[in-house]
């Protein structure tokens, strides 16, 4: 049995379009993924956050450890990263965003572990 071209590209169109992947939804879209999507949104936000505080790429990547915990967090306190993370929550934040005058003055709450709460969240 012969098939002509179009008659091939037609059975391979065909089959591409019955074809279903696994977890996968008929738009394309994966199934199962809501808990790796949202972790990789809080880490987008935060790398936002900490771009808009004039953290250089080398800083931002020594800021993970503090936040995923396995840096001590007591000395991100001594860092340059803290200074400008401290700047910005303090002075240049949006009213939202803004580190409450208590905390920044170490009243009601330490302001380095206020800070990687933050960007944890």
């Amino acid at each position: 049995m012969r098939i002509t071209k179009r008659q091939l590209r037609r059975i391979i169109r065909e089959s591409i379009n019955e074809a279903e992947f696994y977890d996968e939804t008929p738009e394309g879209q994966l199934v199962g993924t809501e808990k790796e999507d949202a972790r990789f949104t809080k880490q987008l936000d935060a790398e936002k956050i900490m771009k808009s505080a004039g953290l250089t790429k080398n800083e931002i990547a020594k800021m993970w450890p503090f936040l995923d915990g396995t840096e001590d967090p007591w000395d991100f306190m001594e860092t340059p990263m803290y200074e400008k993370l401290f700047g910005w929550y303090a002075f240049d934040a949006d009213p939202e965003d803004r580190m409450p005058y208590s905390v920044a003055k170490a009243r009601s709450d330490v302001p380095d572990e206020w800070i990687i709460d933050r960007l944890a969240a």
